[in-house]
């Protein structure tokens, strides 16, 4: 199948420069859509599928800034060169803040420009090849990783998961490691069969022996009836221990007795129960600085540890962001019943930069909220801005604050929330707040809370 002839649309409302265009554009191999001003422009990105435009910026009517505003607004991720005169660089480079990708000056230098266009449709193939790579590793994995630092780690999910391979995912937390354990149980021998999950840590230390390995009936109080443990409803699966350093040593012991001999023993009872398990387990902690302090047992670490799967931190991983944005705005789209949202260059460069220590679980935390509290069809820096400081409010509820402070900042998140809400209907928010407009300015004011309008 031949490749996509990219599709270039030029915006000028000069007839020559136009026609002059589109013949060198053309013979280079592009299709070209020609436009003679801004609504001409618009319609046809509207109705066209369009890869790239060169935009000139001063034009009759709506000025080539605006026409790029609104472009922006449509069709976020679209490429748009700047054609400017040499007095209007300021408005171009203000322009490229707005999202332009390049600017070149009149008169036109047609090596430079073709040069300049090339650039750009090299980026979006590469684009195009980074979607389709996102899409087969969602298909296989269940997990988002285009970044170079993830190709080892899909290559030891292949390997391990043609075997039985006991697996331990190190992580910080947030990183995925679930999902890299359901990825190796789908793809082996074992996936017709059950993948149970386990977290450690969730259970209190009196319960987690009943809850791996079972209990008869009346054998401790609260042990209404017969219980089936984790070990054996996994039987012939895969049995994922989450957090496993959290394991108190008598039940690392048992465990081990489990993973050496196959058997089981429910609480409260005599009888042996043969298992055939295949366990993965995972951990945010260090199970050998564990280890060689003494916490973790030794002879587990070696029956659990016998492939180790290190998950970086989102923060060495930062190409997959753009991608984890995309495919969490869709969900959360759909989730919602809205629209599906656009995110504009700028402020995918600000997710992109962000620190993310939460990992990729922060990064989806935050863009559910961007989703639900966001009207607007693209998302834009400001919108970004906003919810940061929405945040930085819930962190500051966990400290330790006097109750005044936390009384004032418990009111100013409630009041923006309902102003947001409500679209800044300020005769609404005070009606919903049973106070007076005049009572919710003062506090708005009082709050800084104008500025988020």
């Amino acid at each position: 199948m031949p490749p996509k002839r990219q599709c270039i649309l030029v915006v000028d409302d000069e007839p020559k420069i136009r026609e002059i265009l589109k013949d060198i554009l053309e013979h280079k191999g592009y299709n070209v859509l020609l436009a003679e001003d801004g609504p001409a422009a618009l319609e046809i990105v509207r109705t066209e599928s369009v890869d790239l435009a060169l935009l000139d910026l001063m034009m009759p009517g709506i000025s080539g800034m605006e026409v790029l505003e609104r472009l922006m607004k449509k069709t976020p991720g679209l490429p748009v060169i700047m054609v400017t005169a040499h007095g209007d660089i300021p408005l171009a480079v203000q322009a490229t803040q707005l999202g332009a990708v390049d600017f070149i000056e009149k008169p036109v230098e047609m090596y430079d420009l073709l040069a300049r266009i090339e650039r750009q449709v090299r980026i979006l193939g590469e684009q195009q090849r980074s979607s389709m790579a996102v899409e087969q590793s969602l298909e296989r994995y269940g997990f988002i990783g285009i970044s170079e630092i993830m190709q080892p780690i899909f290559k030891l999910i292949d390997q391990s998961a043609k075997t039985d391979i006991r697996i331990h995912i190190s992580g910080e937390t947030g990183t995925g490691k679930e999902l890299i354990a359901n990825a190796i149980h789908r793809l082996g021998r074992r996936s017709s069969r059950s993948f149970i999950k386990v977290n450690c840590a969730a259970i209190p230390e009196e319960l987690i022996e009943s809850e791996l390995f079972g209990h008869q009936k009346g054998s401790f109080t609260g042990a209404y009836s017969d219980r089936t443990g984790k070990f054996e409803q996994a039987h012939k699966g895969t049995l994922f221990l989450d957090e496993v350093a959290d394991m108190s040593f008598m039940t690392q012991a048992k465990v081990l007795r489990v993973l050496e001999g196959g058997e089981l023993q429910p609480v409260g009872t005599s009888t042996v129960k043969e298992v055939d398990v295949r366990v993965i387990s995972a951990s945010n902690k260090n199970l050998e600085q564990l280890v060689a302090e003494g916490a973790f047992r030794e002879d587990l670490y070696y029956r659990l540890n016998v492939m180790k799967i290190h998950l970086p931190p989102l923060s060495k991983r930062k190409e997959d962001i753009p991608h984890l944005v995309d495919y969490y705005l869709s969900r959360y789209a759909e989730d919602y019943n809205k629209i599906k949202m656009k995110i504009s260059r700028h402020a995918t460069e600000l997710l992109i930069n962000k620190p993310w220590s939460g990992n990729i679980r922060e990064l989806r935390n935050f863009v559910e909220k961007l989703v639900v509290l966001t009207d607007s069809k693209c998302i834009e820096t400001h919108h970004i801005k906003r919810l940061e400081g929405t945040v930085k409010l819930e962190r500051e509820f966990e400290s330790d604050l006097p109750l005044q402070d936390a009384r004032d900042d418990f009111e100013q998140e409630y009041i923006k929330n309902k102003l947001i809400v409500n679209k800044w209907n300020i005769t609404q928010v005070a009606k919903i707040l049973n106070i007076n407009r005049t009572t919710l300015y003062r506090k708005m004011q009082q709050f800084g809370l104008e500025e988020f309008k």
